[in-house]
């Protein structure tokens, strides 16, 4: 029997006539542990965002563009596959399922804004939502979850500052009143503010845990085995009373019993679980924009300086491991498998590197076409002809987090169609990096400097252009962001986001180029970016003929910034990367 019958099966003993999967876990992970990936249990997929809805009779999986194609992949046929740019959740909720069902999902896994807009939608066309006590996965999936491991608290002189200071720092936390209380449910919020790291998931440093935040007193729902009799004496000096996750069902309960009259809480980062015992329980709740998110974009002198000097040390990885597949000889014994093994290999000459920051995307050829494609033996290509290999990784240090993606020519052919997308791709990411713009200024507001040259082109790509990094934490943060969706979040000197525009050719291939930047200030009323990546860009996939003075320029000074600042390359590898300056003169 499948995993998908065995669901069926389940859902068929349950009360619910359908039921709503996330790929999210009960910590509201992007990137989910193995044993808490319960869509991809049931369904194959194993991307970072998908939502399923299953029934008896109907299989609808909705995710956005960058796992469109890998969903046709992976997924059984029987499954409807919606693009969310284009399709509405709830909308299609409202039209596809009968108004008497019983539609349940897992109130530990979607976020309180998910299912509130759903909720208020679906109710005008008679269809209920219900919490369920256990997934449903749960019944039918049997596994163990893997050992606990140690959590650490990070020195100062990576931090920046203390717990206690950056308590005094944000006002908002500053000033709650005894009867308050501020809820998070983001493990990446709380492990920057307690300054505390773990590896709950394979390639983030976070510590599974819920924060309710009180000035009287505090409580960590968290698993107490994790923890030193260091933290536990370090967590007891923030007034910070520690309670096991199971607990999370006194919740209304332990708020009441001290007294707290109101919790503040951002929807978009506290489970639905949270909010709904708050309201049963009657007890206000304030929405607010979590202000610890971007207290926590916005970095301090001391993680600036870290994450600079951090991709320093992945760029001599990176620009070593470009300079070993250049001088190949020839390709057949190489695949995609090979590939990350082999950057894998020179990222662990760093003695700071740690582990990965994502799976590394190693796509040749059609593969490079699925934006977030991963190798497996099943699919693994080899190197045998000449096509494009796409390379977005990244490393975990404990001063940073990096993410850098680069597509290089394989063999002697370079179609002339494969080189004009490429250079429409970098004038897109020069004319973002090179941008100045006034304070207050969104991400949104700057998207179309990285696609305009491709939508001369009548091109585009489907995901978004540029996304917050943390320091030493998530790969993938926010408030910020660059895309085409809405997003009034301003961009602010000191914050870490990606450039990285690209072009996906479905069965062909894929090119994208991507950067980290440093917002910094340029005056008092403008800022811009700086780009702090080292790695060189492959100069055979360039028409210098669609490049202007001032893009040769930029890429003169880049490849001559990486000359100077890697100073871990040998002779050889520096001399490879000079090289390339002369070629934008």
């Amino acid at each position: 029997m499948s995993n998908l019958d065995q669901f069926l099966q389940a859902l068929e003993n349950s009360k619910f006539g359908a039921y709503m999967l996330n790929s999210s876990d009960e910590f509201l992970d992007e990137f989910v542990p193995a044993h808490l990936r319960r869509l991809e249990w049931v369904t194959g997929f194993s991307g970072s965002n998908g939502i399923a809805v299953i029934s008896k009779d109907i299989k609808a999986f909705f995710t956005d563009g960058r796992y469109l194609v890998q969903a046709k992949r992976e997924l059984d046929s029987s499954f409807e596959i919606y693009d969310l740019a284009t399709v509405s959740l709830k909308k299609w909720l409202a039209k596809h399922l009968p108004n008497d069902v019983k539609l349940g999902y897992d109130p530990r896994c979607f976020t309180a804004y998910q299912i509130r807009k759903i909720k208020k939608f679906v109710a005008g066309y008679g269809i209920k939502l219900y919490r369920s006590n256990d997934n449903l996965v749960d019944n039918v999936w049997k596994r163990e979850a893997p050992k606990a491991e140690q959590a650490e608290l990070l020195p100062e002189d990576i931090c920046g500052k203390s717990t206690k200071q950056k308590l005094k720092d944000i006002p908002f936390l500053a000033e709650l009143t005894g009867k308050q209380a501020y809820l998070t449910c983001d493990t990446a919020t709380i492990c920057w503010l307690l300054n505390l790291r773990a590896r709950d998931t394979e390639n983030t440093p976070i510590l599974h845990s819920y924060l309710l935040y009180n000035k009287k007193q505090s409580f960590l729902y968290i698993d107490k085995s994790k923890l030193s009799a260091e933290i536990l004496d370090y967590l007891d000096q923030l007034k910070i009373t520690l309670l096991d996750l199971k607990e999370i069902q006194n919740f209304a309960h332990l708020c009441k019993e001290n007294k707290i009259k109101l919790v503040n809480l951002d929807l978009q980062y506290v489970a639905y679980y949270f909010y709904g015992e708050l309201k049963h329980s009657k007890i206000e709740i304030n929405k607010i924009t979590d202000p610890v998110i971007l207290a926590k974009a916005i970095k301090n002198p001391t993680e600036i300086e870290s994450i600079t000097n951090t991709h320093i040390l992945d760029g001599s990885a990176k620009t070593k491991f470009l300079r070993w597949l250049d001088k190949q000889d020839s390709y057949d014994h190489l695949d995609e498998i090979k590939i990350a093994e082999e950057l894998l290999k020179f990222r662990k000459e760093n003695k700071e590197f740690l582990y990965p920051s994502f799976s590394t995307i190693s796509a040749f050829a059609e593969n490079g076409a699925i934006t977030h494609y991963n190798a497996t033996p099943k699919t693994n290509k080899k190197l045998d002809k000449s096509s494009l290999l796409l390379i977005d990784s990244g490393g975990q240090y404990k001063t940073g987090t990096t993410d850098i993606t680069r597509t290089i020519a394989i063999g002697s052919e370079i179609d002339p169609q494969q080189k004009r997308n490429f250079t429409l791709v970098l004038k897109g990411h020069i004319a973002l990096a090179s941008a100045i713009f006034p304070k207050n200024t969104s991400g949104s507001q700057l998207d179309s400097l990285a696609r305009q040259f491709l939508w001369q082109d009548l091109k585009d790509f489907s995901h978004g252009t540029g996304h917050g990094v943390g320091c030493f934490l998530n790969v993938h943060e926010g408030p910020q962001s660059i895309s085409k969706a809405a997003n009034q979040a301003p961009l602010k000197a000191g914050m870490i986001i990606t450039n990285e525009p690209g072009i996906y050719i479905e069965n062909e291939y894929g090119i994208r180029i991507e950067n980290v930047l440093l917002v910094v200030k340029e005056s008092d009323k403008f800022l811009r970016f700086e780009t702090i990546s080292l790695a060189p860009i492959d100069e055979r996939l360039i028409d210098l003929t669609m490049l202007t003075a001032k893009e040769k320029s930029w890429l003169r000074n880049y490849h001559q910034k990486i000359s100077t600042r890697l100073d871990k390359l040998t002779t050889d590898e520096r001399s490879w990367v000079q090289a390339k300056i002369g070629l934008y003169e």
